[in-house]
């Protein structure tokens, strides 16, 4: 038997309900408790791909031992690039921003270490605008140079005077790759 009171005109079951509503309410519709099993059957596969990949390139440096060339060839894998910054810990638009720093940056060794002269074109400060994933997914793909160049960044980036000027310390430890725990 329930038994309800009235309180200002309003029945107490009644609040109770509605009480109860909002919790209901809060739990199904809040970000936090919102599961979308499509997405995260998506994620899971993304992440698990990228797990994949990394094993690979483990097996590549237990068998051939780490080196520039053996990075390299892992660039040109799907999700190669992704799975390097994860590895590394260094942020993809932490990434893109570098490489814009890199290309409108006129310093010798950095130009030298990234082969800048090999693919990028003069442009000016004011025309520059950050690449795309797509870009620089594509130009490690097609030009040696430029994949290269990546390569060199995160085995010797933490050497190159400006950017160990540029950037702070805890990304600068980013970009010794050979320090790394693979």
């Amino acid at each position: 038997m329930s038994v309800t009171y009235k309180s200002a005109g309003v029945n107490i079951d009644a609040r109770e309900r509605l009480k109860n509503n909002k919790f209901e309410t809060v739990i199904r519709k809040n970000t936090f408790y919102f599961y979308n099993s499509v997405f995260q059957d998506k994620y899971e596969a993304y992440l698990n791909s990228l797990n994949e990949t990394l094993l690979v390139l483990k097996n590549e440096i237990d068998t051939k031992g780490l080196s520039k060339r053996c990075f390299e060839e892992f660039l040109l894998k799907d999700n190669a690039l992704r799975s390097l910054l994860a590895l590394t810990g260094f942020a993809n638009e932490s990434l893109k921003r570098l490489i814009t720093v890199i290309r409108v940056t006129k310093d010798k060794s950095l130009s030298s270490l990234m082969n800048k002269q090999k693919w990028t074109k003069a442009t000016s400060k004011n025309d520059v605008k950050e690449w795309s994933d797509k870009t620089i997914e594509n130009l490690i793909k097609n030009n040696a140079y430029f994949r290269k160049g990546i390569v060199n960044l995160f085995f010797e980036g933490a050497t190159i005077p400006f950017l160990s000027q540029t950037l702070p310390l805890f990304e600068i430890k980013k970009l010794s790759i050979i320090k790394t725990q693979i």
